[in-house]
């Protein structure tokens, strides 16, 4: 089959697009589609373990730098359970119908990362399968759904602090859902973002720049 002869990739991430993209050879979605697949399967874990770290309690002084009321224990939010419970039913389905139709053992337990690796096994034989299109829509709607469940549009931003990254000093803003939540993002004007375990080193600080002895924490990449 050549290359004008191939179907169209049946990804809801080609529906507004004019021309079809083609699937790719020896596949039912196209290479971009696979590729995006491998980028979820490989993101998901952090972002179900992101998900646990905010319904985690948190030391107390972080809570009161963020909004200056006392903590009263962790607010359990609903969307981001579900999507946790979401990730897990998704991801074992496609686990369970591997291990029927290739009469392969699944994964021994219902741990996030054992589900993924598993599927990250047998990536090639999905991306070929009929539901294929399904498998690459519902990777990408889980990882839409944790973003929208970590970060609303709507939510509270307070500022922190100057950045310690060396030769930046912008300003750093905590955003959490509503006054007196757990920030669910700390980073600076300039775009450096900061990870869970820096954040208490950054309110360590107090606000004020670092000081050359003192090593400042890295942000994410």
């Amino acid at each position: 089959m050549n290359d004008a002869e191939a179907p169209a990739c049946g990804s809801r991430r080609h529906s507004d697009e004019v021309e079809p993209t083609k699937v790719a050879p020896g596949l039912r979605i196209c290479a971009g589609c696979r590729d995006q697949v491998e980028d979820d399967l490989v993101e998901l874990p952090s972002l179900f373990e992101i998900c646990a770290y905010m319904l985690t309690p948190r030391p107390q002084r972080l809570r009161e730098r963020v909004s200056g009321n006392q903590p009263h224990g962790i607010v359990l939010r609903d969307a981001v359970v579900s999507v946790r419970s979401e990730i897990l039913g998704v991801l074992a389905a496609w686990c369970g119908l591997v291990a029927s139709e290739r009469k392969v053992p699944g994964p021994d337990e219902l741990a996030i990362r054992k589900l993924a690796s598993f599927l990250a096994i047998h990536l090639h034989w999905l991306c070929g399968h009929p539901a294929a299109p399904d498998f690459a829509d519902e990777l990408t709607d889980l990882s839409t759904s944790v973003s929208q469940a970590l970060k609303p549009n709507l939510g509270f931003r307070v500022p922190v602090g100057p950045c310690p990254r060396e030769g930046c000093n912008r300003l750093v803003h905590a955003e959490a859902h509503r006054e007196g939540g757990e920030p669910y993002e700390v980073s600076c004007e300039a775009g450096h973002v900061w990870a869970p375990e820096n954040w208490l080193s950054l309110w360590g600080r107090g606000g004020e720049s670092p000081s050359a002895s003192s090593p400042s924490p890295e942000p994410a990449e």
